[in-house]
């Protein structure tokens, strides 16, 4: 019971702390001690800003934190005691390794001025047998173990950096949907272009910056190209680009670079395509502009 009040001590404190020294101090502790909870991080000092990788949920020794793999595969339809006959295993009836699987992800941000505040905003997704990709768990679909984890962080941040913390003067306004308050970019900012594809490629580069892969699908037109040698595909153009971070990073510099309209098509950069270079086409379909390319020219 003790235990259990000191680290909702611990808790409460690493909520409401900020910390008296410099932002280095404040940023290197926190950097230590994400990495050493999540080892794929990206990281820049300059803006404060430290992002972790999508990272799989591992099983704990708590029902509430997927600890159990007979409870999470029973939840899902698993009853290892059944005998699953060959026509069932065809059909896609669950098997032991075709479990739902959960990710999460942070951004953490050291913000202010001195005393310092460390911001800590999670993410979850879930990956569905079948499915391409993981799906963003948003709003209602925001699973109940995610504030634990989120929590479980803070503390690690708070333990680095304890000795320069001070109860902060106004308690910190938790924002419940921070996606809300994310920057977007501006579709007036894509001259030369017709509104409705100044809005796709305004909502792609979003997706893009915001690591969103369910945002960038939707941008994908069902047949789009990703390949000069695959079969179309957005569901495959999707599983490839994750699997190859340079080819989203080359959709973000394309974007950035410039887009022209000609013939109909929206092609970022603009002109015919360049050997070894990559190239982006938006057309017009029946729900709007979508992305029908984005291959790297031979």
């Amino acid at each position: 019971m003790a235990s259990a009040c000191s680290n909702k001590k611990e808790v409460r404190a690493a909520k409401t702390s900020v910390y008296d020294i410099d932002f280095a101090v404040v940023y290197s502790g926190a950097l230590q001690a994400t990495r050493e909870l999540y080892a794929n991080i990206d990281d820049n000092p300059g803006s404060g800003k430290i992002q972790t990788a999508w990272h799989q949920v591992q099983y704990a020794n708590n029902s509430d934190d997927l600890s159990n793999q007979r409870v999470v595969a029973a939840g899902q339809g698993y009853n290892p005691n059944a005998t699953v006959s060959p026509g069932a295993a065809a059909a896609g009836m669950p098997t032991r390794l075709a479990y739902k699987r959960y990710f999460v992800r942070f951004d953490i941000t050291v913000a202010g001025g001195r005393p310092w505040r460390v911001k800590v905003i999670g993410h979850a997704a879930e990956w569905d047998p079948g499915n391409a990709m993981p799906t963003e768990l948003k709003g209602m679909a925001r699973p109940p173990w995610l504030d634990g984890r989120i929590e479980a962080l803070q503390v690690a941040i708070y333990r680095k950096i304890k000795p320069y913390a001070i109860r902060a003067k106004e308690p910190e306004v938790v924002d419940k949907q921070p996606e809300l308050d994310l920057p977007k970019t501006d579709p007036t900012a894509f001259k030369g272009v017709p509104p409705a594809a100044a809005r796709a490629l305004a909502a792609i580069k979003d997706a893009l910056a915001l690591r969103d892969p369910a945002a960038l699908r939707a941008q994908l037109a069902d047949d789009v190209l990703w390949s000069l040698g695959g079969a179309p595909g957005a569901d495959t153009a999707m599983a490839m680009w994750q699997a190859d971070a340079e080819s989203l990073e080359a959709m973000q510099r394309v974007i950035a670079g410039g887009c022209a309209e000609s013939e109909k098509k929206v092609a970022c950069p603009p002109g015919p395509p360049v050997a070894g270079a990559w190239q982006l086409v938006i057309e017009q379909r029946a729900d709007g502009y979508k992305v029908t390319s984005f291959v790297r020219a031979e």
